[in-house]
């Protein structure tokens, strides 16, 4: 490789790291910071001022403003002399033609306490100066911005900016066109609190502490929208840069072609000094075809990041123009190792904030432990590695408690041990930990302590090493050629650890591998799940088909639900928010309403209050589904109306079951068919089918939706027994086209109570 040609390259490795070390900080410093803060308070006055109509109308108001360190107070007498008695606290921004932009604001926060006649509401209007439209000095010809304000009990409060609409009255009184009757805040002159529609003769009192304006410096869509163009920028310089670079080789190659012919033509070479000039020649064309494929090696190194960032841009899809959505689809892989830094960054900053919600569950232990077993034997047998576990005796078979936390404390271990492992073995142990005085969750409740123990041969750490391991973005060596990571899975293991009420320690020395342990105290499941046979897939249900009315916000979300319960036979409607759900109760007569409850507009709580106040519909049995999911929103979703309450993810049986419990349905189960292939059935022609024991990973697996896990595991069965391949080849189509439903459906096919025994015996 030429001077040239290396420093085209080193220049575009060095903005590729540039960029990949900016974008993560960007986007961490854009969820958390880059907050703009406006403020209206005592200590930020911006030319307080009160006005009433006797200063406008003639009117007999009167109005005083009074101004403490803390607050500014407002005592208005509404008089009778006009038709609309009002009352206003004005505060000045800025120059009053220029005034301010607050167009980059989203949110108001009010600091504020009202006093007076119902109902209890304020007008907040932002003045905006138009030119060509308002005349300085003149209030009404500036543009009212209006939103009215039901003063809430508690002092503090927040709206969002959007609700601000363009006044009525305003627009008729201006003659201002419908299609200019949008809101407008780029030159904010004045923001009023004025008193609302009360009778003439009321005393209001209105005590205001503070006005926040808030926003971001700039938006999360053009952040992702600048770092995609900051990446595509680096691929078009990438290019430039080769593109200059073989032009400066093309003409360096012409020129000394052009000096061999002259030396040719003066000294009459001969014959020998003509081969080795062709020789030159050949090698430099040499030198330019390889130029071209490495060119084409590291132009695709950029484009492949920018494809990985259709992943965070569709969770903005909504705010994306079409053409937009439309290009996500060729930008994909990339971001993937990005997504994982990001949700573990999140995961971590949510452990600290003490934001960690732990949702105990009852779980067969065997059952769990088993499909962590079996999804890490996987990766140990890729490299060579033994895998053994072990299972202590006198274990309760199912204990209660936060099954997905407890999966990913045990993968991190699992998976690190395999990651610095070259040769050996790796093994997990759950032995039962000696005993001590631990109080039952409940009175009456028996409480285990159970010892998870993950060992390894692998290199081991030093006394310096184990000090820093559990601290975030630190890893365990200086190892080339290993795989990449962030440094915070040991991190949040031992948060998460510590969140169930444990300790996680090592044992380790350089060369003589590592073990960690923890033990956790964890009451023992009443009813335990292995005691209870495992039913088959829902089918459909006796009776007259039942109509039901999904409302929630996310398309996905509400497809998803569709999908699910028009299956099992129901009649299924959707809407996106609160009013659209109040507007389909009388055409579409739902028996059961499937309510989120964080929407915009109107959210689920006030949609269910609204309802039980509708006689018609206050019976009705609606089922609250959240993410949020603390006893408090529990509580606040069954004094809004709720019969009942689940929790997102939702597992599709509780919630077929929840509404069966409420609609009083008797459900049709489908048994499990067989696993050999019928006669006529040309889908499962030709397919050899894996053991039971397989057939229940997989099951997991697609209960988990993990569809990279499931293409490995195909993969294994393939490697496993060709025999298997065609099976394998299937459940690869289905992965890579994230078909959950279809690919559940055919493992469930082939799925039998005899491969649950297996599992739940091993």
């Amino acid at each position: 490789m030429n001077q040239r040609l290396s420093r085209s390259t080193t220049i575009s490795y060095y903005l590729v790291i540039l960029l990949l070390l900016l974008t993560p900080i960007l986007l961490v410093w854009q969820h958390f910071g880059m907050i703009r803060i406006l403020e209206i308070s005592p200590r930020q006055p911006h030319g307080a001022r009160i006005t009433d109509d006797s200063k406008i109308n003639n009117g007999n108001s009167a109005s005083s403003l009074t101004r403490t360190s803390d607050a500014f107070t407002m005592r208005c007498q509404l008089g009778t002399a006009v038709t609309y008695p009002f009352c206003k606290m004005q505060f000045l921004m800025g120059d009053p033609v220029q005034g301010m932009d607050f167009s980059r604001f989203d949110t108001i926060t009010f600091n504020m306490r009202y006093s007076g006649p119902h109902p209890q509401s304020l007008k907040l209007h932002l003045m905006n100066f138009e030119p060509g439209l308002s005349i300085a000095g003149n209030w009404n010809s500036q543009r009212f911005n209006e939103a009215e304000i039901v003063v809430p009990a508690q002092p503090i409060f927040t709206i969002p900016l959007n609700v601000l609409r363009t006044a009525e009255w305003w627009r008729s009184t201006n003659k201002v066109p419908l299609s200019q009757s949008y809101t407008r805040l780029d030159h904010v002159t004045a923001v009023e609190l004025s008193t609302g529609a009360i009778a003439a003769g009321q005393l209001v009192t209105v005590e205001l502490r503070s006005i926040e304006f808030r926003g971001k410096w700039i938006s999360k869509t053009n952040l992702l929208m600048c770092l995609v163009s900051a990446w595509i920028g680096c691929g078009l310089l990438a290019m430039l840069l080769g593109l200059l670079h073989f032009r400066s080789s093309l003409s360096a190659s012409n020129s000394r072609l052009e000096d061999l012919t002259a030396i040719d033509r003066a000294r009459k070479a001969t014959e020998a000094a003509r081969e080795a000039a062709l020789a030159e020649a050949i090698q430099l064309a040499r030198q330019r075809s390889n130029f071209i494929a490495q060119m084409s090696h590291e132009l695709r190194t950029p484009l492949n990041a920018i494809m990985g960032y259709a992943q965070l841009l569709r969770r903005d899809s909504r705010e994306l123009t079409e053409r937009q959505a439309t290009g996500l689809a060729t930008i994909h892989d990339s971001g993937q190792h990005l997504l994982t830094l990001i949700n573990d960054i999140l995961d971590m900053a949510r452990v600290e904030a003490g934001k960690m919600v732990l949702y105990p569950t009852p779980v067969h232990l065997g059952v769990f432990l088993q499909m962590v077993v079996d999804l890490m034997r996987v990766k140990a047998e890729e490299k060579g590695l033994g895998f053994s576990y072990e299972l202590g005796a006198d274990l309760p078979a199912a204990v209660s408690i936060d099954e997905t936390r407890l999966r990913q404390v045990l993968l991190n271990l699992l998976g690190n041990a395999v990651k610095f492992t070259d040769r050996g073995a790796i093994s997990l142990r759950v032995l039962p930990a000696p005993s001590a005085d631990h109080a039952a969750v409940q009175p009456g409740q028996a409480v285990t302590r159970l010892r998870f123990e993950v060992a390894d041969s692998g290199i081991g750490m030093s006394a310096q090493q184990r000090e820093r391991i559990f601290q975030p973005f630190e890893q365990m060596a200086n190892i080339k050629q290993r795989e990449g990571g962030a440094g915070l899975g040991l991190a949040i293991s031992e948060q998460l650890v510590r969140l169930m009420g444990g300790t996680i320690s090592v044992i380790s020395e350089p060369d003589k591998g590592s073990t960690f342990w923890f033990e956790l105290a964890v009451p023992i499941a009443i009813d335990s799940p292995a005691a209870v046979p495992t039913p088959h897939a829902i089918a459909s249900y006796l009776g007259e088909r039942k109509r039901l009315l999904i409302v929630d916000d996310v398309a996905q979300n509400r497809a998803m639900l569709v999908d699910l319960l028009q299956t099992v036979g129901f009649i299924v409607a959707a809407a996106e928010n609160g009013f659209e759900c109040l507007a389909l109760l009388e055409s579409f007569r739902p028996d059961l309403i499937l309510m989120d409850v964080m929407m915009p507009l109107l959210d689920g709580n006030e949609t269910t209050r609204r309802i039980r106040q509708m006689p018609a519909w206050r019976h009705i049995p609606i089922i609250a589904v959240t993410a949020s999911a603390s006893q408090e929103d529990e509580a606040k979703c069954h004094e809004a109306g709720a019969n009942a309450f689940l929790v997102k993810p939702t597992d599709h049986d509780v919630l077929l079951r929840t509404i069966g419990a409420q609609l009083s349905l008797e459900w049709m189960s489908a048994p499990p068919e067989p696993a050999p292939v019928e006669p006529g059935d040309e889908e499962g022609a030709g397919l050899v089918i894996p053991p039971a024991e397989e057939i229940e990973v997989l099951w997991q697996l697609a209960q988990l939706g993990n569809m990279r896990k499931i293409r490995e595991r195909a993969d294994y069965l393939q490697a496993l027994d060709p025999a298997y391949e065609a099976f394998a080849n299937r459940l690869h189509a289905l992965a890579r086209g994230y078909q959950s439903l279809a690919l559940t459906a055919l493992v469930a096919r082939y799925r039998t109570d005899k491969a649950l025994d297996q599992v739940g015996t091993t």
